[in-house]
């Protein structure tokens, strides 16, 4: 693979040339030239490939809906990093589902005020975390949106109603991104 990097010759080429070698262009004025890719002729999908397809289809109608809307642009705008773009970086956030590393609940007694941590991270934003705790028959005791801490990783919620009986008690947190992903982890105390 070659690089070009504001060559007056070759700025803006792109496409294949015979059956031998392609141009892709890039957002910082690169212009790379690459071997054909080839695909095989008999090639059968796996049910995995076909789900990582999809959800990169879907991840690219997300980034073209990111990129005409301003809002959202200026939401990923201060992101980007040089060689990027506001497109790729919402194609990578929409790719990837935020991911909960740590639902703890060692300092819940079921008082009010008592707090749980919730660590959740996504490559781009968590933009909220739900906590819902639920009682031994599943009936919900309370639910609510944490705050983040001051270190941008940690979400704290403060419970807001009592709960007597803290045996077989679910603790869920719902962490979301900004193109709306949830991913859930439950605990039981």
């Amino acid at each position: 693979m070659a690089k070009s990097e504001n060559n007056e010759v070759m700025f803006g080429a792109r496409g294949k040339v015979g059956n031998l070698v392609v141009f892709k262009n890039f957002a910082n004025n690169q212009t790379v030239i690459a071997k054909r890719p080839r695909r095989p002729e008999n090639l059968v999908y796996t049910e995995k490939q076909i789900k990582a397809t999809q959800k990169f289809r879907e991840g690219v109608l997300y980034a073209k809906a990111v990129i005409s809307n301003p809002d959202l642009v200026a939401t990923y705008q201060p992101f980007v990093k040089p060689g990027t773009s506001v497109y790729n970086l919402a194609l990578a956030d929409y790719c990837k589902e935020p991911e909960i590393t740590l639902v703890d609940t060692s300092t819940y007694q079921g008082q009010i005020g008592d707090q749980i941590k919730v660590k959740a991270i996504d490559n781009f934003r968590v933009t909220e975390v739900k906590v819902s705790i639920f009682d031994a028959t599943d009936v919900l005791i309370e639910s609510g949106l944490a705050m983040l801490s001051t270190n941008n990783i940690d979400w704290i919620y403060e419970a807001t109603t009592l709960n007597g009986n803290l045996t077989g008690t679910k603790v869920t947190a719902e962490a979301k991104d900004t193109p709306g992903h949830i991913k859930a982890e439950t605990v039981i105390i």
